[in-house]
């Protein structure tokens, strides 16, 4: 969406501005809705990160993507950007095991789980299979989206792309077999509170880290030039 199609009072605020502004809503709609699966479900959970994660990565991951599509309006490379993106993507996901080679007959399974981890699908095809636990689909996505302007805006760095995929890797690796674990009900509240996730998830805020301040430098890097010429 372009920054003219913006109501007035959105595009008076700054990127910093409509990136806080995004992380409390999104804070506020997430706790919402793990508060009423929790007053509805009273599912068993042993260990109350559990309910941080999912927090921590919708959040971290909404205010980041919102900092930098305001920050780098420039859009020069976007099929290499696309491509090189959605290979980001696509290697976390593979990675964590949330896409897989198929090794099933077309099974499909939909598990109810808190908010964030839930509802967990399962696919598992002949050709492929494929795991959706909401929350870190939607940080992975995040980052894809982060590696996508870093390499479309002008003077776009694919090296800081590369850093933050060698990076984030260390995010999915304590991950690798977890869904497994997390699915079915309130047995998932049990089984996700893990020390890998602790882990998981400050290496998934400092990737998120890295490639912002690699946009902010890209960013400043442009204005300058501009001033220049």
């Amino acid at each position: 969406m372009s920054a003219s199609a913006l109501p007035d009072f959105v595009r008076d605020t700054t990127p910093l501005q409509r990136s806080l502004a995004v992380a409390v809503a999104v804070a506020v709609a997430v706790v919402a809705s793990i508060a009423g699966y929790l007053q509805a479900a009273s599912p068993a959970i042993t260990d109350y990160r559990s309910l941080v994660y999912p927090v921590v990565w919708i959040v971290g991951g909404s205010a980041a993507t919102v900092w930098v599509h305001g920050a780098v309006p420039v859009r020069s490379n976007r099929a290499l950007a696309v491509i090189i993106s959605s290979g980001y993507v696509t290697a976390l996901l593979w990675v964590s095991g949330l896409i897989r080679a198929g090794a099933g007959m077309g099974s499909l399974s939909i598990s109810p789980a808190i908010p964030g981890w839930g509802p967990i699908v399962v696919y598992e095809g002949s050709i492929i299979g494929f795991s959706v636990v909401p929350f870190k689909w939607i940080g992975y996505l995040a980052l894809g989206y982060i590696v996508y302007v870093l390499v479309a805006g002008a003077g776009g760095s694919i090296k800081a792309a590369a850093l933050g995929f060698v990076t984030c890797v260390s995010c999915t690796a304590p991950l690798v077999g977890s869904v497994v674990g997390a699915i079915g009900g309130a047995g998932a509240s049990r089984a996700v509170a893990t020390a890998g996730y602790d882990i998981a998830t400050v290496v998934f805020l400092v990737t998120i880290g890295l490639l912002v301040f690699a946009v902010a430098r890209t960013t400043a890097t442009c204005s300058v030039s501009e001033t220049s010429v």
